[in-house]
This record gives structure tokens, sequence and C-alpha cells, in this order.
């Protein structure tokens, strides 16, 4: 085993070290390759699969049993509110809009991905031919989108002061704008049964459909000799 170790290490210091060379255009035409590929891609995020139907994760012992772990929160720089419940750019209490309920499936059955070769005239009227990666797409297979979005939409506050660019911070996860939980009261008048007990929010949307498209889009490294570049 050793002599085979020993053996291996001195034919790895005297093999000779081969170094990479940039081809050019008319190199890359002149090289064949096998066929293309067709890819399927499906994103599915807290979401499952019930009696044929994708419905939220929610359930017990799921990730979405606890609503905040399934948000999405975006806050922007300079947005607080201060002591007098006035808006301020500096000081305050910082300002978070939560998406609720994100969750949602898109299924791609079918994206062709193949090389070609694409011919333009260049800035002279010359006819050039220049190696390009096509991205097809085919309307017998649509793109199926399902139950995709968020429940509701809804502003957070902070419940520290964040002081001259300085958050404070807090060991009480309630205290976060983002992970704050509020529900609609169960004991609502009859006509609101629809919200009871749902997350609060001004909004909320939801995509279900197919998306058919026929066509391509073919990329290629750019330079001087193209008139779009």
């Amino acid at each position: 085993m050793k002599k085979t170790i020993a053996l291996l290490i001195i034919t790895l210091m005297v093999s000779p070290v081969y170094a990479l060379e940039a081809l050019s255009d008319d190199a890359l035409q002149n090289v064949e390759g096998q066929a293309g590929a067709d890819l399927s891609l499906k994103l599915s995020i807290n979401h499952k699969l019930e009696n044929d139907k994708y419905v939220f994760d929610n359930g017990t012992g799921a990730v979405c049993a606890d609503v905040q772990f399934c948000r999405l929160a975006v806050s922007v720089n300079n947005r607080f509110i201060d002591n007098n419940g006035q808006a301020s750019s500096g000081d305050g209490y910082k300002l978070w809009l939560v998406f609720k309920g994100i969750q949602g499936t898109i299924n791609i059955q079918k994206l062709g991905l193949d090389g070609m070769d694409l011919s333009y005239k260049d800035d002279g009227g010359a006819d050039k031919i220049k190696a390009a990666m096509q991205l097809s797409f085919d309307a017998t297979k649509p793109i199926e989108i399902r139950n995709f979005g968020f429940n509701a939409l809804a502003f957070g506050q902070d419940k520290f002061l964040t002081t001259a660019g300085v958050e404070a911070g807090s060991t009480n996860a309630s205290d976060y704008g983002y992970l704050q939980v509020t529900r609609y009261d169960t004991s609502n008048a009859p006509g609101s049964v629809y919200d009871h007990g749902r997350e609060t929010g001004f909004m909320g949307v939801q995509m279900n459909g197919n998306l058919a498209l026929q066509g391509k889009v073919m990329m290629f490294g750019c330079d001087a000799s193209h008139p779009r570049c």
C-alpha cells in the first residue's frame, strides 16, 4: 500500500501541467456537442399535497404552525414612529411591511436548454455567427401556478427604540414588528366569519392558473461588433 501511494505521488509530481486557453468565436463554432436538455423545475414553499390539492402547510407539527416562520418582512431605511406617534426619519420605533402566510407552488414542466448558432449582421453589414445558449418554452406544457401568494399584508412596529441608527434589540420575540402575531377576534359578528381566527392585515393575494409560453430566449457574449452592444 505504501509503495502504491509513493508511486501515485511521484506520478503527480512529474505529470505535465496544462493551462486553459480561451477559445475564439471561430473556434467555438467548430466545436460539436450532443443534444440539449429538457429541464423540469418545481418550487414549493409552505405547501403540502392533500387529496390531490396543494394546501397551506400550517397543521400540527408543520413549519407554519408557528406563523412567524412563514413571513417575508421588509424594513425601509429611515422609517420610524417617534414617541409622539409622528413619522420620523431618524429615531423611533422601526416600521416593517410584513407579508404573512407566504405560500405557493410553481411547476415549470419543461424548459429546453440548447446550444445554438446566432446569426446577425455587424455594424458594417457583414454576416456574423456567434455561439449562444438557448432557453425554449412549450405552450403544450404550461407553467403551473398553485396558491402562490400571501394571506395578509400588514404593517408591524418594533416595541423598542432605535436611536441614531443604533438598534438596541430585545430578548422578547414579540417586541419585533415582523414577529408580532395578531388575529381577528373569533367572537365578531357572524357576518365576518371569513376572518375569524385569521391573521390581521389589509390585503391578500393568491394566484392559481397555467401560464402557457411559446418561444425562445437566446443568450450570448456581447462585444462591440453587435449592433445592440
